[in-house]
């Protein structure tokens, strides 16, 4: 009859969980006596320097400098203290009696694998949902109409776009998911200084288009080192337009989409050439002629 129980019987013993008690003594064969002793166990932070006998308890000593036990325990020695964080961590907890030391990623990195890799920065057109942690890489989000965001950080939301009418401005060229709007002064604008306003957004310009990077460095050393005889393509040529933006005089920046079609780069060369169009067509302190020139011109906000 009890065999159909058996079974049950083997589940029930199986699942039954150790009782508090069981967690801070254990059995010890007294060598002296033959019996088999039910000896207390050392707290945490501290080992066990004898056993129990027949007539005295566990005798327990603190752990060392630099060694720790984490539970109840009868080790004959405490633990060492072998935790050394490695390349891009810092110490979260120092080593104690009570745990060995803690460590975890640096500010701006987070834990792959038991490794520490860098957060990921936004792309342009999107921006931080949730910023990252020392165990969660950085979540981004395509930025909604009405906001932007240049992309390259780790730490940065969509921004709403500037509204140039409250504050007395000029609307010089509508905003995109990745550059706000350009807001003007009429002094600016009398004084054309709609060029040098766009000159603020051109290396976003060119690091939001797709661009083969073999045709990028053609671009660069056909175009942009000519004047420099021997000069080596750079590395990044995508830093090298950036500084070369920041740098080159009105003149050339309005021969930028030239040598970019001498470069068979003739779709990004009239994207260019519109947002030129638009800056430097703007009549001085009069908002309307913006905002006409730009609905005529500009294809979208997130195809520019």
């Amino acid at each position: 009859m009890l065999l159909p129980l058996l079974p049950l019987i083997l589940f029930i013993i199986g699942s039954t969980e150790p009782t508090p008690t069981s967690t801070i003594t254990y059995q010890y064969d007294d060598p002296a006596t033959g019996l088999v002793l039910t000896c207390d166990r050392c707290p945490p932070g501290s080992y066990m320097l004898a056993h129990c006998s027949a007539r005295t308890r566990t005798v327990c000593a603190p752990c060392p400098p630099g060694h720790f036990t984490q539970r109840w325990n009868y080790l004959s020695r405490c633990l060492y203290c072998s935790v050394a964080c490695g390349e891009n961590q810092v110490v979260k907890e120092e080593c104690s009696p009570l745990r060995n030391t803690v460590c975890e990623c640096r500010r701006g990195y987070y834990m792959y694998y038991d490794l520490c890799r860098r957060h990921s920065e936004c792309s342009p057109g999107h921006g931080v949902a949730l910023r990252g942690s020392a165990y969660q890489n950085t979540v981004c989000e395509k930025c909604p109409r009405g906001t932007y965001s240049p992309g390259g950080s780790s730490g940065a939301a969509c921004a709403s776009h500037t509204d140039c009418a409250s504050r007395g401005l000029v609307l010089l060229l509508k905003g995109t998911d990745w550059h706000d709007n350009l807001c003007a002064t009429c002094q600016e604008l009398q004084a054309g200084g709609g060029l040098q306003l766009l000159r603020g957004i051109l290396p976003d310009f060119f690091g939001r288009q797709k661009i083969n990077k073999n045709k990028l460095v053609r671009f660069v050393k056909k175009s942009l080192l000519r004047r420099h005889h021997g000069a080596s393509v750079p590395r990044d040529p995508l830093a090298h337009i950036g500084e070369w933006c920041k740098n080159a005089d009105e003149t050339e920046l309005r021969k930028l989409p030239a040598m970019l079609r001498r470069s068979n780069l003739h779709h990004i060369a009239e994207k260019l050439e519109k947002k030129l169009n638009i800056v430097t067509n703007v009549s001085p302190c009069d908002p309307e002629s913006a905002v006409k020139s730009e609905s005529r011109t500009v294809l979208g906000p997130s195809t520019e």
